[in-house]
């Protein structure tokens, strides 16, 4: 692949160059009065569609793709998507069709399974989030109350020292 990138950064000027002298020697091959027995137009040209061929980038090599290139609608068969039988006065239950007919089966139910295990997945996960925040709520609750009662406890507490300090303060006096 370097070697290809190299040969093309080599072989695009060179081409220009010739092409160039080319034009050169077909200019001044009408204005002057006598023309060499051997003209450049002679030899270049076949070398310059080569190189010019070897340069070439409009159709570019087709690289293999991540999806496939959707069928033309001519290769495609003529008929009904998918063949099943029907009587005009029953109709057909969509777990009974005829063998093989349902295209793409697998594929559906695959996607049926992996659409159902998505939602029991999202529900769970609501489920694991619910209570989670019932959790956390009941925690902040209790810590607040925890807080409220340590300020009632220290309250009381203070209460008790005022009062024993009085009465030291009293069998002082």
């Amino acid at each position: 692949m370097g070697f290809g990138g190299a040969l093309t950064n080599i072989l695009r000027p060179l081409s220009t160059t010739l092409a160039s002298r080319v034009l050169l020697t077909s200019r001044t091959a009408s204005t002057t009065p006598f023309r060499p027995c051997l003209s450049s137009s002679q030899w270049v040209p076949p070398l310059w569609n080569h190189l010019h061929n070897l340069t070439d980038t409009r159709f570019p090599k087709r690289r293999p793709s991540d999806k496939p290139r959707p069928k033309r609608a001519s290769l495609r068969p003529s008929g009904p998507y998918a063949w099943v039988q029907y009587t005009p006065d029953h109709h057909i239950l969509p777990n009974n069709p005829n063998q093989g007919s349902v295209k793409r089966r697998n594929e559906k139910k695959r996607i049926r399974l992996h659409r159902a295990f998505v939602l029991a997945e999202r529900k769970k996960r609501k489920t694991q989030m619910q209570e989670a925040k019932r959790k956390k709520n009941i925690q902040r609750v209790e810590r607040k109350m925890a807080a409220v009662a340590r300020e009632r406890e220290w309250a009381e507490r203070l209460v008790e020292l005022k009062r024993l300090e009085e009465e030291k303060k009293k069998s002082m006096a």
